[in-house]
């Protein structure tokens, strides 16, 4: 398999593993328990830090470098972008609702938090299904060498701005969680 979507694939795997400690926490809350706070915010930083920033802009890159080679093969594909701005806009409402959960504490929003969260994270684990069986299956295959060296080389320039220890750091309740529960 393609060393840089190998890469991607890996990140989806850790983007499981986060939504899983996502909704325990979400069930925790529900049943009107405390959760985890820094796991939940952890989460959705993460979301919006990490994957709008950085993984999905990946993802968006080799839509491009298809696009070049074979529009053909890229249309069906088209909706990826669009999937990733929903996810962002989602994401962002999730944080609106928690912050105002966390000033005001109503129940209601209690409610609205468990829903948008379950929402958020059902859409993310859609879109890595949909992206596992429809768009890495056919860059896979349509992209030739001189499109993954460039792909490889705009990745390596980018990875100079993201240190995966500082990510680490940046998010230590939802890394500690994950690695508990592992």
């Amino acid at each position: 398999m393609n060393d840089v979507i190998q890469s991607l694939l890996s990140e989806h795997d850790h983007m499981r593993k986060m939504l899983t400690s996502f909704d325990e926490q979400l069930a925790i809350f529900e049943n009107a328990e405390q959760p985890d706070y820094d796991v939940l915010s952890d989460s959705l930083a993460y979301c919006k830090d990490y994957l709008d920033v950085w993984h999905h802009p990946r993802e968006d890159r080799l839509l491009d470098l298809l696009q070049e080679r074979d529009a053909s093969k890229a249309r069906p594909l088209q909706e990826l972008d669009g999937q990733h701005r929903e996810l962002a806009a989602n994401t962002s409402r999730v944080v609106r609702v928690f912050k105002d959960v966390a000033e005001r504490g109503a129940v209601h929003l209690r409610e609205d938090l468990v829903r948008s969260g379950r929402e958020l994270s059902g859409a993310y684990r859609h879109h890595i299904l949909w992206e596992e069986a429809h768009f890495f299956p056919v860059i896979e295959k349509a992209l030739e060498a001189a499109d993954w060296e460039v792909a490889r080389h705009e990745m390596a320039q980018a990875a100079q701005a993201i240190d995966p220890v500082s990510v680490r750091h940046r998010y230590p309740a939802l890394f500690g969680a994950i690695e508990s529960g592992a």
